[in-house]
C-alpha cells in the first residue's frame, strides 16, 4: 500500500545511492527527466540532460535504462544521444543493443480497433488528444480536466470486447496496453540480465504507473525516488526533474 504524500516539495534526504559500478539505475521519462508539458510532441530536453545521460552510461558500464510510458521512436527522438536501454509502452517495447523487441499485438487488429474507437470518442473535442501507440492507444484529456470521468469510462468501454488490452490511467491521461506489460515486470526482467544483475536497483519516477516498479526495487533492498506531488512508496521525494538531473550528475561526478 502506498505511503501518504508528503507536502508538495517537502524537504527530504536526498536518497543515497551505491556507487554507480554498483547500481542499476531506472529512470521514467516523462516528468522526471524532463518538465511535463500540453502536448507530448512540446517536449523540449535541456542539452545538459545529454550529457548527464552519456556520464550515467558510462558510470554504470551500460546499467541505466529509460522506462517510458512513450514508444521507444519518441524516446529516441527527443534522446537521440542515448544508446543504452530503452523500454517504452510501459514495457511493450524494447530497444537494447541496437535492436528493437515488439510485443506481439504491435500493429494488431485489436490495436486498431481500439485506436479508432479512441477517435471516435475524441472527434469533436479538439482539446482531446490521441496518441496512438504500436500496441496500444492513449487519450489525453490535460486540456480538458473536466472531461477526466467521462475519458476513463469511454476507456473502459473502448476496452470491451477487445482481448488483450486493459485500461491504465496515468497523469492526465488513460491508456489502453496489453494487460501483460508493466513496469514493474519491465524493471525486473531488465535486472535480471547483463549488466543489471548483481547490483542495487534504484528507480526515479513521477507517475502512477511508476509505483509498482518503485515497490519492487524496494523490495529487492534498492531505493526509490517519486518527483512531484502525489501519494507513494517512494522514501525520498525531489521536487522537479531539474533536482533529478542535478543529483544524477553530483552522483557521476558531473557539475
Amino acid at each position: 500500500m502506498s505511503n501518504p504524500a508528503a507536502p508538495p516539495f517537502a524537504k527530504t534526504a536526498d536518497p543515497v545511492l551505491p556507487p554507480p559500478d554498483r547500481t542499476a539505475l531506472f529512470l521514467d521519462f516523462d516528468g522526471t527527466l524532463v518538465d511535463i508539458v500540453e502536448t507530448p510532441d512540446g517536449v523540449t530536453v535541456p542539452a545538459h540532460v545529454h550529457d548527464v545521460l552519456a556520464a550515467l552510461a558510462a558510470a554504470t558500464g551500460g546499467a541505466t535504462a529509460i522506462i517510458s510510458g512513450r514508444t521507444v521512436s519518441d524516446v529516441r527522438k527527443f534522446l537521440h544521444g542515448f544508446d543504452g536501454t530503452i523500454v517504452g509502452s510501459h514495457g511493450a517495447e524494447w530497444f537494447a543493443d541496437g535492436e528493437l523487441e515488439s510485443h506481439p499485438l504491435a500493429g494488431s487488429d485489436a490495436v486498431a480497433e481500439a485506436t479508432a474507437r479512441a477517435h471516435a470518442f475524441a472527434e469533436g473535442d479538439d482539446r482531446l488528444l490521441v496518441e496512438e501507440k504500436p500496441a496500444g492507444v492513449v487519450l489525453h484529456y490535460r486540456r480538458a480536466p473536466e472531461r477526466e470521468d467521462e475519458v476513463r469510462a469511454a476507456v473502459k468501454t473502448i476496452a470491451r470486447g477487445i482481448e488483450g488490452l486493459v485500461p491504465s490511467p496515468a497523469k492526465m491521461a488513460c491508456e489502453l496496453r496489453p494487460a501483460d506489460v508493466s513496469k514493474r515486470g519491465a524493471v525486473a526482467r531488465l535486472a535480471g540480465d547483463a549488466p543489471f544483475a548483481g547490483r542495487t536497483p534504484a528507480y526515479f519516477g513521477d507517475d502512477h504507473t511508476d509505483e509498482a516498479a518503485m515497490e519492487w526495487v524496494l523490495e529487492q533492498g534498492g531505493t526509490a525516488v517519486k518527483i512531484g506531488e502525489g501519494k507513494s512508496c517512494a522514501p525520498h521525494r525531489l521536487a522537479t526533474p531539474a533536482d533529478v538531473v542535478a543529483l544524477l550528475a553530483d552522483w557521476t561526478g558531473g557539475k
